[in-house]
């Protein structure tokens, strides 16, 4: 066997050039990247703390800001309800069972009286104006389901009651309010009796007072729950 050339060992001798050798992509000394990375996830928590506490405030302000519109919609209700429960449904109460009363005792008499003329001088509807806007925008859904549910009833009611005041007055129009000039031979017979149609006339005053006084004692309910609802 030969020697190796002094060329060959001069080559193999030489140290690796540093361009050549291999590099880690991370540091290995942990204890000089601890404090980067206890750095950077103390930076997260603050971020998540900051984002949590900005949705907590942001529920916050949307919780109270329905509880001031659900407050605001059982004002708004309230006084709705209060002109059928004290104001303008009592008084209506009071002028049919006068006039019916009137009424009543006259032929009870044997005399023949002019019929009962009541008329609603203004809306000839129970007011829902507050419940009708409420329920067009949505507003309405803000309310406690158990609550909605005897509102929605009540309202439907407050229709029906408009409804029959609205056939009484169609039916006043055309054989009561226009004769009233003429005396009471305009609504007896010549034998005595009354006419049919001043018969359906009373009777169906005799219904609306009924029905809308049932309205009136409802609204009366409804008000206290309102206000216990508003009060929790």
């Amino acid at each position: 066997m030969t020697d190796a050339s002094p060329e060959r060992e001069e080559l193999t001798s030489q140290p690796a050039s540093p361009a050549n050798s291999v590099r880690p992509l991370w540091p290995t000394d942990w204890a000089s990247i601890g404090p980067l990375l206890s750095k950077v996830a103390l930076e997260l928590f603050i971020v998540f703390v900051g984002v949590s506490a900005a949705f907590a405030v942001q529920d916050y302000r949307d919780t109270r800001e329905q509880s001031e519109r659900r407050q605001a919609i059982y004002r708004a209700l309230d006084r709705e309800l209060k002109q059928m429960a004290e104001t303008h449904g009592p008084m209506l109460q009071r002028l049919m069972s006068e006039q019916l009363a009137a009424w009543d005792r006259a032929t009870a008499r044997g005399e023949k009286p002019l019929p009962p003329a009541f008329r609603i001088p203004d809306a000839e509807r129970p007011p829902t104006g507050v419940w009708d806007a409420a329920v067009a925008t949505g507003s309405i859904e803000l309310v406690e389901p158990e609550l909605f549910y005897e509102l929605a009833r009540f309202y439907n009611r407050a229709d029906s009651v408009g409804d029959m005041y609205q056939r009484y007055s169609a039916s006043a129009q055309v054989d009561v309010w226009p004769h009233l000039n003429e005396g009471a031979a305009a609504f007896w017979e010549p034998d005595g009796d009354l006419r049919f149609a001043i018969q359906a006339h009373v009777q169906r005053l005799r219904d609306f007072r009924e029905r809308q006084g049932k309205l009136n004692r409802e609204a009366i309910i409804l008000r206290e729950k309102l206000k216990r609802a508003s009060a929790n």
